[in-house]
């Protein structure tokens, strides 16, 4: 990554239903084609929407930047039930209709986000924002069953891991989102 973003929400990915990561990757291209703006699903406890579009708006004025949406590749392969989403809510109140059906899989929530693009980054560049893990550095805590994480740049940690290569876009108003089939 040339310029390191200095807010980042990063999320562990991997095939889907039997379509890879490099196929899901152009699904959301098209997607962007198609809505100005692609939704990468996503389900459980961590990064909810409320949380993430807090975090985002701290981020966005604490850094005046956009936070940046990181998708580290795991291998494991994740079953869930391939449809299209109808209906989406900024506030998990008022639902309305997306102009076009979305595809996302098995997903309760979704970021929003734009230019994809494959990147490298450090993880050990990165503290975890909030939780029980506030401050740690992001290598350490992103292990086991975490999947998901807010994270900030911070250069007190100097950990020596490795660039490794992932995914990277820009999130943009309204963040996250809640989703509904119906």
């Amino acid at each position: 990554m040339t310029k390191k973003p200095k807010a980042i929400i990063i999320m562990k990915v991997g095939p889907h239903n039997k379509m890879s990561l490099e196929e899901i990757i152009l699904s959301k291209q098209k997607e962007q084609q198609e809505h100005k703006v692609h939704f990468w699903g996503y389900s459980g406890v961590f990064c909810t929407p409320k949380k993430t579009q807090e975090f985002c708006k701290w981020a966005k004025e604490t850094y005046q930047e956009e936070p940046t949406l990181i998708l580290l590749e795991t291998k494991s392969s994740y079953e869930s039930n391939i449809g299209f989403i109808k209906k989406y809510s900024t506030d998990n109140i008022n639902f309305q209709n997306f102009s076009k059906p979305v595809q996302l899989q098995g997903a309760q929530y979704s970021f929003v986000a734009k230019n994809m693009k494959k990147t490298t980054i450090k993880l050990s560049d990165y503290t975890v924002v909030s939780g029980k893990n506030n401050g740690q550095p992001l290598d350490k805590h992103l292990r086991f069953r975490i999947n998901k994480s807010f994270a900030q740049l911070n250069q007190k940690f100097h950990t020596d891991s490795p660039q490794i290569s992932v995914y990277s876009a820009t999130l943009v108003p309204p963040y996250a989102i809640w989703l509904k089939e119906e």
